[in-house]
């Protein structure tokens, strides 16, 4: 999985997870990707063993360090440049898989101690790897599956293991026993929620200025040129259509989709809209949303977008920010909602120019509405831990 400093998808649920282990008496011992370091990042309370390569922040192009934090395949120009072999540094799934086994047998055969394997999919890699660990060295798994994916012969072993198979959303449960109706029954998935971590924010408000102008961060995650070109078209007509609007209006990206995003900021000449470059650190990012008067979601229709729900919207709703969503129909749009967020389909140019005159109106009268009390006690992560503490506790009888 993706360690800090970047915290990308379900690397966050796991790192909220292990960090919580500690007070509880656990000593969590992780297998992660490649390792970064001079960037910033959180004091881990446990162990991290790295079986990719480790990189220096410093060193990198800020491309090339976005695309790693965020688990993008680096370009081989930045190999050649710096005269590095890319042989030396390309490390692939397979390769990440092998690494990772033989570090995972070598953890177990040394520490008698270690009482449950955690592996989170999609990718499916460590879920194989877990069910092959757990026969050789009989240790119980706890399967997460934090977003939709397909499911072969070989998959439908790991759901079928007798293992616990755990997913964020009842939504997602459901989907899954309709999609494989004759295959799956209710006892082979559990519900382990999502939810943010209000009280290990290590965020500080900033002071509100009364001439500052609106911040709306954008996350960009899984949307392809056709809804990425519609929400542009957009954007730059609401600019347009509001006289004087520069110095009361400012944006900024998040979520792994910036990289394509910066060609149509320049395409539609926004430059001067964007607040901040790519964000290469989860405390940075944390510290941006935070600033933020509106949180935006931007999805497009790609496969399994009904199930997807991006791990920073938990995040931020500890943060009883203003949410919103250019988006299809789908959980994400369904979690927003119950927030008291808005949204509009990303599908219409014109729906995304009357979201944004409608959030610029809103904030200009004082009446942005922000995320619901409701909302951030039923997201919150308490909640979460309790039920994966709950699955824990049926395969270790003496947690």
């Amino acid at each position: 999985m993706n360690f800090p400093p970047m915290m990308t998808e379900g690397s966050s649920r796991a790192f909220k997870f292990a960090r919580s282990f500690p007070a509880l008496g656990w000593e969590p011992v992780v297998i992660a990707y490649h390792e970064v370091s001079g960037a910033q990042a959180e004091r881990l309370p446990f162990r991290v063993h790295y079986v990719g390569h480790t990189y220096s922040a410093e060193e990198m192009a800020p491309e090339q360090l976005f695309r790693l934090v965020h688990g993008l395949p680096l370009k081989k120009r930045f190999f050649r440049k710096t005269g590095v072999p890319r042989s030396k540094h390309d490390i692939g799934e397979n390769n990440w898989e092998r690494n990772a086994a033989v570090v995972a047998e070598k953890l177990l055969q040394e520490d008698s101690d270690i009482e449950m394997i955690y592996a989170q999919a999609p990718p499916l890699a460590p879920h194989r790897l877990a069910l092959e660990l757990s026969a050789n060295y009989h240790v119980p798994v706890l399967f997460d599956c934090t977003t939709s994916f397909d499911v072969d012969k070989q998959d439908m072993s790991i759901l079928h293991s007798g293992h616990c198979v755990a997913m964020p959303s009842r939504v997602m449960k459901e989907f899954f026993l309709r999609k494989y109706r004759e295959k799956l029954s209710h006892e082979d998935i559990s519900i382990v929620r999502n939810g943010y971590d209000a009280e290990r924010f290590c965020v500080t408000a900033h002071e509100e200025r009364a001439d500052a102008p609106i911040l709306c961060v954008f996350h960009i995650e899984r949307t392809e040129g056709k809804d990425l070109k519609k929400f542009f078209s957009g954007l730059s007509a609401f600019v347009e259509s509001q006289e004087g609007v520069k110095g009361l209006f400012s944006i900024a990206f998040t979520g792994s989709g910036y990289e394509k995003v910066r060609r149509y900021v320049r395409k539609y000449r926004l430059e001067d809209f964007v607040e901040t470059g790519p964000v290469c650190s989860h405390g940075d990012e944390l510290e941006l949303c935070m600033r933020a008067d509106l949180y935006c979601v931007v999805l497009g229709k790609t496969d399994g977008h009904e199930l997807f729900v991006p791990e920073r919207l938990y995040d931020i709703m500890g943060m009883k920010t203003s949410l919103g969503g250019l988006l299809p129909d789908g959980l994400a749009k369904e979690v927003i909602h119950e927030a008291g967020g808005r949204t509009a389909s990303i599908e219409r140019v014109d729906s995304v120019v009357d979201f944004l005159q409608d959030t610029f109106s809103l904030w200009l009268t004082g009446q942005l509405p922000t995320v619901s009390d409701t909302a951030v006690g039923d997201y919150r992560f308490h909640s979460s831990m309790k039920d994966f503490l709950g699955e824990m506790a049926t395969r270790l009888p003496m947690v």
